[in-house]
């Protein structure tokens, strides 16, 4: 048994969160994104599979939009937290003094664009509960965007400040 068991862990390789992510901050900030989008993503399926109303097809159309978006997000996320995690290791949930002057504000904006997508999670359970009274949605729609919008744009402030590639 524990042959299999460790080729099992050979075989990932780089690729366990573990290694990539570590198990402190970077992760729990990599690990909090993924399950804001996946709420996003169950939201909208099930405004999808709701029987369509007036004017709900483009609320729809746009929430459903705002999947595609989080899915090249994503990837961001990723980056973000591999690369912290390879030049800056951190195990607990505080950034050291000396790590912080290194990785800047990438801490306070990988949160805020959790929770920007978070808040994109609310407004597209708002427009659900419209679609269902039969009321408009348009306006949670566009919030659901706004809120994605302001998630990308943090995200992009996080890489912008983190150290080059190459620097160690």
């Amino acid at each position: 048994m524990k042959l299999f068991s460790g080729l099992r862990k050979l075989g990932r390789g780089d690729r366990s969160p573990d290694r990539q992510f570590g198990t402190g901050l970077w992760r729990q900030h990599h690990d909090r994104f993924l399950r804001a989008v996946d709420r996003y993503y169950t939201t909208a399926v099930a405004i999808a599979e709701a029987p369509e109303t007036t004017g709900g097809a483009s609320a729809s159309d746009l929430i459903a939009a705002g999947t595609h978006r989080l899915n090249d997000l994503v990837p961001v996320v990723d980056d973000i937290a591999r690369r912290l995690h390879a030049h800056h290791p951190v195990d607990g949930q505080v950034v050291p003094a000396p790590v912080r002057r290194l990785v800047g504000d990438a801490p306070e904006l990988l949160a805020r664009a959790s929770a920007k997508v978070a808040e994109a999670v609310l407004a597209a359970s708002m427009a659900r509960t419209e679609l269902r009274a039969g009321r408009p949605a348009a306006s949670s729609a566009q919030a659901c965007a706004r809120f994605i919008d302001d998630a990308a744009e943090l995200l992009d402030r996080a890489r912008a400040g983190l150290p080059d590639e190459d620097a160690s």
